[in-house]
């Protein structure tokens, strides 16, 4: 497998900044918040240079008029993909979203979550457990070097031992088995 991770880049936090306050304004009269989440919002951990943004919605009778307006300015709607509460969101061009300033973003992975999903729960007590700990942060990068490096390593096989430390993690902060067998079921 050629090595698709890179070491933490300050960029990634710019980046997200500035897609956090377009989104804002994309999505004004809504109630919602926007999380960095994922790997490249842990400072020092190698990650892949795809930012994983989360859009938080607690009035879930707004989801098809946010949708509506993120894909207005470029965001294909991909559903939940076998993950409750979590709909994905993918970028159609690197000018997505379309600001008409024609702005080139890095690519990402936007999510909008519903406030009480999984998916959003595993999502911040992960990164969360990340932030406060930076051991943590250095063993998870280590594995991920490591699991790059190995011969034949797949995609399908990179995400799954990498599930096994997520899953440790959150086993470790308390998080409840049923919880837990969900996430291990949805990226398994």
């Amino acid at each position: 497998m050629t090595t698709f991770i890179k070491p933490y880049n300050e960029e990634w936090k710019t980046e997200f900044d500035s897609l956090r306050k377009c989104i804002y304004g994309l999505l004004d009269g809504f109630q919602i918040d926007i999380q960095h989440v994922g790997s490249t919002a842990i400072p020092d951990l190698y990650a892949k240079p795809i930012l994983d943004i989360d859009i938080i919605l607690n009035n879930k009778a707004h989801l098809n008029a946010i949708s509506a307006r993120l894909e207005r300015v470029g965001y294909k709607n991909k559903g939940e993909q076998g993950i409750s509460g979590r709909f994905a969101f993918r970028q159609t061009s690197e000018l997505t979203p379309a600001t008409g300033d024609f702005k080139k973003w890095k690519e990402h992975h936007l999510y909008v979550c519903f406030s009480d999903s999984l998916s959003l729960k595993n999502h911040i007590l992960f990164r969360d457990a990340l932030l406060g700990d930076k051991k943590l942060v250095m063993e998870y990068s280590r594995l991920k070097i490591n699991l790059v490096k190995e011969k034949g390593m797949t995609r399908e096989n990179y995400a799954r031992q990498k599930t096994e430390f997520i899953i440790s993690v959150l086993t470790s902060i308390g998080l409840d088995e049923n919880d837990l067998n969900e996430i291990e079921k949805a990226n398994g």
